[in-house]
């Protein structure tokens, strides 16, 4: 190998990093572009100039060593054994960092952003790891392949980088001076610093620093997975907010609700069925007729239902917390991981069981996939039905759990054994990827044009099933039915794709009786749930809850979300993006459905009053979970 500039030979090795950061982002928006497709054309080529910033700063921080290692001015460092072992710490450090950006091409399909460091504590949970991986692969061998080629060109660029001598000769010649070398050395820690904070501003960057360089998606694309999951890591803490006094806070977002009359308790038996990935656009009820779930369109008919109901996270693990407890997904790592995990919490068991309720939670998932086992007992659910308990693997999916006809039937079967009242929280499996459904039914459902239609139809079809075979039950008309989602997920259409849309879920009320029925154009969410049952209840005593209750009439509604730590308030029409390090966005998402036009400052009496009330929710949420106080 020609003796060149240790300095000129590294800066031809992280350039071989720089052009694969670029060709995975490119490959992440050709393999997503129809989350992409509404962009300015301007804002997706410059998206790869910006990312660069945030390449160089992912590049640097995990290889450091191998940074290090190009310091030493020795002639060792020419040998053939020494670049070997530099060889290898790059191909240890970098191959794993392209195999993150391949995962995240099609993962970004359901989380919505870039993965973060908590997929891997969330990966972890019990059998999630073996059960996952194996299929995901198989669905999206291409994904593999890709990764491998770009391993292949990794590996081949990094051998040429030492053969580009006819370019570099001159600049070798003049980097390799006495009085020249040790101000290159200077120059290449000063370079160093400057990569591993992202420049020479103030801070380092962060994920948020993305969205100076656009909204929406746009965040995504100049983000690399690297720097997401290492800027994410060890970030579950949250800081006390001091907007507004007391008083000022607690008119503006109450999280203490008190009975609103007199009326008795009328204790009903409550049972909250949570969909898997039961997005608004699979319902044609609420999708203008178009959807793959005739039951749930008729149960709709017959229920009060929320058009405008939003989730508020875009995962599972963030999703049943939001419904069960009322806590919404506000900081970088779900509930369930975070430093948080082990405060006192309110939820629908803790407050029912002290009104002599029997409590179980009935997931047909592994015992332990993220966490859902030791939650639903921490938040106060006396017994936990799983695939353990089911006791039969004949219905076994392959994959996650038991199919929901199955376990739906059994759900059934468990809840005549229980007194009344009792509370049931079910949470359905078979509309997760993979899409599994029972052998010999393939051809019962509709297919439709994204993978998960046909699993939804046959999820729809498990939910007629057991609402047929409830109905002969006693306990069937004492009870309070509440059926929602607990996120969204694969999207064709571009509303369902935007920040509001990517949202949307159903939440309807149903009393067999018929009592409860109509359309409400109320904005509520998944945390309003816990408040609406205790309203609709009459409980007795007061509660701590982030939510309200959609039985409330002074109440107009609002959902809250967090993700690539930008905050939304959505109140229709309305969607407020609370940036805390650019300005801040409104959108009229009814007559703007791809959230292009900022209409903050026609508006600023509208964007003043939901910055208020999102900023009392965030200084709600941060006291509560810092001093552990979400009980009354």
């Amino acid at each position: 190998m020609t003796n060149k500039s240790n300095f000129l030979l590294l800066l031809q090795r992280i350039f071989v990093l720089m052009l694969m950061f670029t060709i995975s982002r490119l490959l992440f928006l050709v393999i997503n572009f129809s989350y992409f497709e509404k962009a300015p054309v301007t804002d997706l080529v410059l998206s790869f100039f910006y990312g660069l910033r945030f390449d160089i700063t992912a590049i640097v921080l995990c290889n450091l060593l191998f940074i290090f290692l190009h310091f030493f001015p020795f002639s060792f460092f020419y040998s053939k054994g020494y670049q070997r072992i530099i060889a290898v710490i790059f191909y240890l450090v970098n191959i794993p960092l392209l195999l993150l950006n391949c995962i995240d091409l099609v993962l970004f399909r359901f989380a919505g952003k870039r993965a973060t460091a908590d997929v891997i504590k969330i990966m972890s949970f019990g059998e999630d790891f073996s059960n996952a991986v194996p299929k995901m692969i198989l669905d999206f061998w291409y994904i593999f392949l890709l990764f491998l080629f770009l391993v292949f060109l990794l590996v081949r660029w990094y051998k040429k980088a030492k053969l580009f001598t006819s370019v570099s000769n001159k600049w070798n010649t003049i980097f390799q001076r006495k009085g020249i070398k040790p101000l290159s050395y200077l120059l290449f820690v000063f370079l160093v610093f400057t990569g591993f904070r992202g420049g020479l501003q103030y801070r380092p960057i962060n994920i948020l620093t993305a969205s100076q360089y656009g909204s929406g998606q746009i965040t995504s694309l100049v983000l690399n997975t690297p720097f997401s999951v290492i800027k994410s890591y060890g970030k579950g803490t949250l800081s006390e907010m001091h907007y507004f006094s007391e008083e000022e806070v607690n008119a503006l977002s109450p999280v203490y609700h008190s009975p609103k009359s007199s009326l008795q308790f009328q204790p009903l038996n409550v049972m909250v069925i949570i969909l898997e990935s039961f997005g608004k656009e699979y319902i044609g009820a609420l999708n203008n007729g178009n959807g793959y779930t005739p039951f749930l369109d008729s149960l709709i008919q017959q229920s009060l239902v929320f058009p405008n109901a939003f989730a508020n996270g875009k995962r599972s693990i963030e999703g049943i917390p939001a419904v069960i407890a009322g806590l919404p997904a506000l900081m970088p790592e779900p509930y369930i991981t975070s430093a948080y995990a082990g405060n006192t919490i309110t939820s629908l068991a803790s407050l029912l069981n002290n009104q002599g309720y029997i409590s179980t939670f009935f997931h047909g998932g592994t015992n332990g996939t993220m966490g859902f086992d030791n939650f639903s007992k921490m938040s106060g659910f006396k017994k936990y039905f799983g695939r353990k308990e089911y006791k039969n693997d004949a219905d076994f999916d392959g994959s996650w759990g038991i199919y929901d006809e199955p376990f739906l039937q059994r759900v059934v079967t468990e809840c005549n054994k229980m007194p009344e009242p009792f509370l049931s929280a079910v949470f359905t499996l078979s509309s997760h990827h993979p899409y599994r459904i029972p052998d010999g039914m393939e051809t019962k459902f509709a297919k439709g044009t994204l993978p998960i239609h046909q699993s939804i139809g046959y999820a729809d079809y498990a939910l007629k099933k057991f609402f047929a075979q409830a109905q002969q039950c006693s306990w069937y008309k004492n009870t309070l039915f509440v059926i929602t989602a607990d996120h969204t997920a694969l999207s064709e259409k571009t509303f369902y794709q935007n920040r509001v849309g990517m949202y949307s879920i159903p939440i309807l009320f149903y009393r067999p009786d018929g009592s409860l029925k109509g359309i409400s154009l109320k904005t509520t969410q998944q945390i309003d749930i816990l408040p609406s049952v205790m309203d609709y209840l009459h409980l007795p005593t007061e509660y701590f809850a982030f939510g309200s209750s959609v039985f409330d009439t002074l109440n107009t509604g609002v959902a809250v979300n967090f993700i690539n730590d930008n905050y939304q308030l959505i109140a229709e029409p309305y969607s407020l993006i609370l940036d805390t390090l650019s300005e801040n966005k409104l959108y009229n998402f009814t007559r703007d459905s791809t959230l292009q036009i900022n209409v903050l400052n026609n508006e600023s009496k509208v964007a003043a009053t939901m910055q208020d009330k999102m900023k009392a929710i965030i200084q709600q949420f941060n006291h509560a979970m810092v001093m552990n106080k979400m009980t009354k």
